[in-house]
């Protein structure tokens, strides 16, 4: 587990809640692959461990045994100030996964100035979907956010991120606080991309042209392909041709990454036919969308 070295880290094995009302909280996501008597992948198994105020629904099987859908909750409803939380996830080699979320991840304003903390660690041998909702940064909010993937040479992923700032549909912007986040992508233990984004409340790259233009919504996807397949010019052209709402880099080989602004409805519809065209077109994964989602 990846565990912060920040002054606030409270000490594992503390309790849910400590006396100064900050939660600890860490899960464990371990999906295993079940073989039949011809060698394939029969099932997918999930084991998980969690302390704290980290759930998983249970194993869900929507599209068949093959692919375990997870639902990670948060019952406390969002992340306040000097809150910590780690979430690893295993996926063996041929497994498949799908992991989202039953609604957005809410960053609480933190008005004493003392950051919540999360971090994320996948470590993937099989096939991975990362599809949580949308992220909302209150006003004071002061976040330390870290996602870090690590994907093997037989590893695939499809994943995506959504920060909306502020509440703007009640008038509030993000005005105070700071917003900090890490996303570290390495091959078989080989850093290929690491970027780090700092936005301050009424920071100047809301409106730059080089920034978010005006919006308070971004998003990033990302798609990775295992070791014995590459993203050809032609398939990058098709993906193109069929999301030209999202803006591809090809940053290696095995690595797409996609960039979006826009309202948080419309990234979310993007972001949608986006995955459908890579699980379908790239990695021939026949995969429905999860009923949560329509709730």
């Amino acid at each position: 587990m990846i565990l912060s070295t920040s002054e606030h880290e409270p000490q594992s094995g503390s309790a849910i809640r400590s006396s100064s009302n900050r939660w600890h909280g860490e899960l464990h996501l371990d999906f295993q692959a079940r073989i039949d008597a011809h060698n394939q992948l029969e099932r997918t198994v999930l084991n998980f461990e969690h302390q704290g105020p980290l759930r998983i629904q249970k194993a869900l099987y929507p599209d068949g045994m093959r692919c375990c859908h997870a639902v990670i909750i948060h019952p406390p409803g969002g992340i306040a100030a000097g809150d910590f939380l780690v979430i690893t996830i295993d996926v063996a080699e041929i497994a498949q996964a799908l992991i989202t979320t039953p609604s957005a991840t809410k960053w609480y304003g933190a008005y004493g100035g003392t950051a919540a903390t999360q971090h994320i660690e996948m470590n993937v041998k099989g096939h991975l979907q990362w599809l949580p909702a949308e992220t909302i940064v209150y006003d004071h909010a002061v976040v330390d956010s870290v996602l870090t993937m690590d994907i093997a040479l037989t590893g695939s992923v499809i994943g995506w991120d959504t920060l909306i700032y502020g509440r703007h549909g009640s008038g509030e912007l993000f005005s105070h606080g700071a917003f900090n986040q890490t996303l570290r992508l390495l091959l078989d233990g080989e850093v290929v991309w690491i970027e780090r984004l700092r936005l301050l409340g009424n920071d100047p790259l809301f409106e730059s042209p080089v920034g978010l233009q005006g919006h308070h919504a971004l998003a990033t996807c990302w798609v990775v392909v295992p070791a014995d397949a590459v993203f050809s010019d032609d398939c990058l052209a098709d993906l193109r041709a069929h999301c030209p709402g999202v803006a591809f880099t090809r940053l290696h080989p095995r690595v797409l990454v996609g960039r979006l602004l826009g309202e948080p409805i419309d990234l979310r519809t993007q972001l949608e036919a986006t995955w459908q065209w890579l699980s379908t077109h790239l990695l021939h994964q026949s995969i429905g969308t999860p009923r949560l989602w329509a709730t």
